[in-house]
């Protein structure tokens, strides 16, 4: 629930409520994700947002004394809120950002537990700072936050933004907490070509602006792109890294950890890793869905791909992840003729093998809330693609040949391979004639040789 400034004035809680104040705020995953989290602490609670604008923070801080039990702050409210405060934690004050806010014995007390889902995000990745040149994008509450910690983690810090002169602020902050760091600013036209880590804490690349990316290029020399943002979850910044020799990790995770450092400050509450493995998962799937229908329209998520691809695999994973139903193109066609694929093929010929695929895609386009994992040739009609893109947002899973091959080896029911000859030659020779077909006809494609990451990089790509 989003409320307008006007409905909060109106609005009275129906038992214990916490909200996120933001400008725009509409994107916002804090109500999903405290909602889980409420629900692992068994704690009877509600958490909403509200579109606060800058110049309205004051009053809605004065009704949330009342009416709330804390407070989460987003853009552009983590330094303006200093100053409205009661009582502000050390390190937020050290910051000059606060993003967590609990309301007790009449008393407001900021604190900041950005940092702590920053710094997490780089342990999570095995991300060492000491001694590294970092590039920090932007001057704000949440760059300040980032900025702080790679200081004091011992980085080389490079400030850039729109404005030097709030660089320089920033800057003169972290000099003044850390006197002996080394801290510098430059404009987004000279950003140091031999920079390591890039860090970027500004909304630019953020829905609906996803076109947008807050610096040039990337040189060769960047190991890691962290970007707070997570709607999208992968950003124009994060496409532009080669994932080859650089890691990237999105703001989900940063995200899910302040949520959590949040909650150990309005309740006390510890939440083992499990936990928040688990969270981390649906927060990336209740993402993907939201995306789903409300920045590519669509209602269902379509695998395409070789055969042995791993379609079947992923998207009942995937399913799991977002809440949504599941349905294997070949399974529903195999329970609808009565007969197996490969039986078909023999009694029928591949001509009525497609021509019934195509009546079954029909239906299965017809359907909501799912994941289709299609055949391996289900994309080479037109007809089809068009049935499956009427309803289905398409990603290629472009599995490497030698997995492909790996995974077919253990399977006889591949009527187009069982020709004699050489078999793995066959695979080449029909992986060679559609992996161009696949690119054409999918809305994005994810690579990934490990199981282990591909369902989140599928969910990412959304």
């Amino acid at each position: 629930m989003v409320l307008t400034m006007e409905e909060f004035r109106a609005w009275e809680p129906q038992r214990d409520t916490f909200a996120i104040f933001g400008w725009p705020v509409a994107h916002t995953m804090s109500p999903v994700l405290h909602g889980m989290l409420f629900g692992m602490l068994g704690k009877d609670a509600d958490y909403i947002a509200v579109a606060v604008p800058a110049e309205g923070l004051q009053e809605a801080l004065g009704l949330a004394a009342r009416k709330l039990k804390g407070v989460n702050l987003t853009i552009p409210h983590k330094q303006a809120a200093i100053p409205l405060l009661d009582e502000v934690d050390k390190s937020a004050l050290d910051l000059g950002a606060v993003n967590t806010v609990a309301f007790r014995d009449g008393r407001a007390v900021g604190y900041n537990t950005d940092i702590l889902g920053f710094a997490e995000s780089f342990q999570k990745d095995g991300v060492t700072l000491e001694g590294k040149k970092v590039v920090l994008l932007g001057y704000g509450g949440a760059a300040a936050g980032m900025g702080y910690h790679c200081v004091r983690a011992g980085a080389r810090l490079v400030i850039s933004g729109r404005s030097q002169e709030r660089a320089g602020v920033l800057r003169d902050h972290l000099l003044r907490c850390f006197p002996s760091a080394k801290v510098s600013v430059v404009s987004r036209r000279h950003i140091p070509r031999d920079a390591q880590v890039i860090v970027n804490g500004t909304p630019v690349g953020m829905t609906p602006d996803e076109d947008r990316k807050p610096i040039f290029c990337l040189s060769r020399k960047v190991e890691y792109v962290f970007d707070a943002i997570y709607n999208p979850p992968m950003t124009k910044l994060l496409k532009m890294a080669n994932p080859r020799r650089t890691l990237t990790r999105d703001g989900t995770y940063m995200l899910v950890m302040q949520g959590v450092h949040a909650e150990k400050i309005w309740f006390g509450a510890e939440f083992t890793q499990p936990q928040i493995t688990s969270v981390l998962r649906r927060v990336y799937g209740m993402m993907a869905v939201k995306r789903l229908h409300e920045v590519r329209g669509k209602q269902n998520i379509a695998l395409c791909g070789f055969m042995g691809a791993g379609k079947t695999t992923v998207g009942r994973k995937l399913a799991r992840m977002c809440g949504m139903e599941f349905y294997d193109a070949d399974v529903y066609l195999v329970e609808r003729a009565g007969k197996t694929i490969p039986e078909i093929f023999a009694q029928e010929g591949e001509g009525a093998f497609r021509a019934l695929e195509t009546r079954c895609l029909r239906e299965l386009s017809a359907k909501e809330n799912c994941v289709i994992s299609l055949g391996g040739g289900a994309v080479l009609r037109p007809e089809n693609v068009e049935a499956i893109k009427s309803s289905s947002y398409l990603i290629h899973l472009d599995t490497p040949l030698n997995r492909i091959i790996k995974n077919l080896s253990y399977s006889n029911q591949r009527p187009l391979l069982e020709k004699g000859g050489n078999r793995e030659a066959e695979i080449q020779k029909l992986y060679d004639e559609r992996k161009e077909i696949y690119k054409s006809v999918s809305d994005c494609g994810v690579r990934s040789a490990k199981l282990s990451t591909l369902v989140e990089q599928v969910a990412r790509s959304i």
